[in-house]
């Protein structure tokens, strides 16, 4: 039975050795994606028997693309839908323009350098082109950075949409040298044709699987539990059409997880959940594996112009693309700029490409994956741990006011835009520091040492250890409650508000949220555009009263209104002399 035993041995030991390492990461400041890809490494370095079978290109390419496709699909299921009204342009024009634009510089570069011929250099480009989403949205994650809203949605947008235009490139160039090798010619109508078909299939596909997941799982009423794999299922399925399509599925997956996301879903608290729990497996699985296939070896032979061509994409094609697509929007500064142009980390999609080439058994295939291998080792170790500290420099970061709260969220069966949410208060916690609660955020039971206390019942002061459960009826109250239950630094209410808003949002879902009276005249306003008409010139601290709160400035960037805070007890903020400037702009009665 050692054939069952001896592999299930290893798998488990190397998913909990992968896990364990997180401790070193957050300790240490190593990116924990490279520590993944080194885990791999050492265990491969040791040819075990049981693994031969996981160390062949197509395994391993099957493997990392069902790995990725679902980390594509968490990354769009988890990003909010407003980062694509406000800055999906640049980042989408990076995103395709700029891998063509990034191949074209480093190519000529790769070229001098290797001397292999042209069609060799543009796919080895063609591969390390993209920005890895898997990397790019982990790293920032796992290492805790706070980034501007503008510059973090920026980066998530890219590397979660280039993914498909650096696979379409690689498969292109791999097929113009294997017909190359055959004496075929492929003509430009091909190429062009092929792109707008992985293009168009797989965005159509997107919106099919978007509408089709939302329908069965608002349809059928299952138990809690099989939701998650529910979706899990559709869209491995969908994946799988869209390819067989013609179509590219990771581009399917982002779209469906994008738009279902931001959907009213049943079971989404379960389902978003196990997406970050199976994420994480998958991260873990795909790096793994794909650290599994090399040797110390053939890295050694091509670390000298590996070294080289990351040095000339970090630091000359990269920086050259992000300036020339970025000049017309004046929105970034030159901070800014140089931190775009930093962030252009190298991971999983670009070791996955470069198995292509020995699956078609191209000329120079082993050389150009361990080349590969060795730039995103290369990209994870520089770019992993200077970002912070370029972060800082460039003035992007953020500092952090607050920690993330300890909650529970549990769905309400039949209800599916409302949530019951359990915060566990700590010694921090805002209202334990004496900070008002909203009426519509009053709690609807609270837990303390075992005995539970419904609404209604006379707590004087919620205190630690408290367990309150909160009724939600909307997704934008859970920022605000999250910034009320979690634990926080010490904020300036008097100057940013009590809580975070949307400049996006309209005043009549702020009406809806706060159970506040607004003028009809108002309703179909951003909280951006009526600061910008009742202004003339806005500043940090301005402030629009609305009624029994008020609205005020926390943010400005070139102008541009980016951070909004609100008030709900402002009468007790302008009794302290540092308020007695900041009166409060009436909005006036249409």
């Amino acid at each position: 039975m050692d054939f069952i035993n001896l592999p299930i041995l290893l798998a488990g030991l190397l998913l909990s050795i992968s896990i364990l390492t997180s401790l070193v990461s957050s300790r240490v400041g190593v990116p924990l994606i490279l520590l993944f890809l080194c885990i791999g490494l050492t265990v491969g370095a040791g040819n075990f028997e049981v693994l031969q079978s996981l160390q062949h290109p197509r395994i391993v390419f099957f493997v990392g693309s069902v790995a990725l496709a679902m980390i594509l699909f968490d990354s769009g299921f988890h990003t909010p839908m407003k980062n694509y009204r406000e800055d999906a342009k640049p980042a989408l024009l990076m995103s395709t323009v700029g891998v063509a634009i990034t191949a074209l510089i480093l190519s000529v570069f790769v070229y001098w350098l290797l001397d292999w011929g042209w069609l060799p250099a543009l796919l080895l480009v063609s591969i390390i082109s993209s920005t890895d989403s898997a990397a790019v949205f982990f790293l920032l994650r796992s290492r805790g950075l706070s980034l501007k809203e503008r510059i973090k949605a920026t980066l998530e947008i890219e590397s979660g949409t280039n993914d498909p235009m650096a696979i379409f490139l690689t498969l292109i160039f791999a097929m113009l040298i294997k017909q190359h090798m055959t004496g075929e010619v492929v003509s430009a109508g091909f190429v062009v044709s092929s792109f707008f078909k992985q293009a168009l299939v797989g965005a159509g596909a997107g919106f099919l699987l978007s509408s089709l997941m939302q329908f069965l799982v608002n349809k059928f009423h299952l138990e809690t539990a099989l939701y998650p794999i529910f979706v899990l299922g559709l869209a491995l399925f969908g994946f799988a059409v869209s390819n067989l399509l013609g179509g590219s599925g990771f581009l399917t997956l982002y779209i469906a997880g994008l738009l279902v996301g931001n959907s009213r879903i049943q079971a989404y608290a379960q389902i978003s959940k196990f997406q970050q729990t199976f994420t994480w497996l998958s991260q873990i699985s795909m790096f793994v594996v794909l650290g599994l296939f090399v040797t110390f070896s053939g890295l050694l032979t091509v670390w000298a112009p590996a070294f080289a061509i990351s040095v000339f994409l970090m630091f000359v094609a990269r920086p050259i693309m992000v300036f020339l697509l970025l000049a017309p929007f004046k929105v970034y500064n030159l901070g800014e700029k140089i931190f775009i142009s930093f962030v252009g980390l190298r991971g999983a999609t670009s070791i996955l490409l470069a198995l292509i080439p020995m699956v078609f058994q191209l000329p120079y295939a082993e050389e150009i994956f361990n080349i590969i291998f060795v730039m995103v080792l290369i990209s994870l170790a520089i770019q992993g741990f200077a970002i912070p500290v370029v972060g800082r420099w460039c003035g992007v970061t953020l500092p952090r006011l607050e920690k993330d709260p300890v909650k529970t969220e549990i769905d309400l069966p039949g209800l599916t835009d409302s949530s019951l949410v359990m915060y566990e208060i700590t010694e921090n916690t805002p209202v334990v520091q004496g900070e008002k609660i909203p009426k519509w955020a009053k709690p609807t039971l609270v837990i303390r040492n075992g005995v539970s206390y419904p609404a209604g019942a006379r707590l004087r002061q919620l205190k630690k250890g408290d367990k309150v459960y909160i009724f939600v009826s909307s997704e934008l109250q859970r920022p605000v409650l999250d910034r009320l239950f979690g634990g926080s630094g010490a904020v300036d209410k008097g100057t940013c508000g009590d809580f975070p808003i949307a400049p996006t949002t309209t005043f009549s879902e702020l009406e809806w949220m706060y159970g506040l009276t607004v003028d009809k005249g108002i309703r179909d306003y951003s909280i951006a555009e009526l600061f910008e008409q009742e202004f003339d010139g806005i500043e940090v601290g301005d402030r629009l009263s609305l009624g029994s709160v008020e609205l005020v400035v926390h943010g400005l960037e070139d102008g541009v209104l980016t951070e909004v805070g609100i008030d709900i007890d402002p009468e007790f903020h302008h009794k302290n002399w540092l308020f007695r400037k900041l009166k409060a702009k009436k909005i006036k009665n249409n």
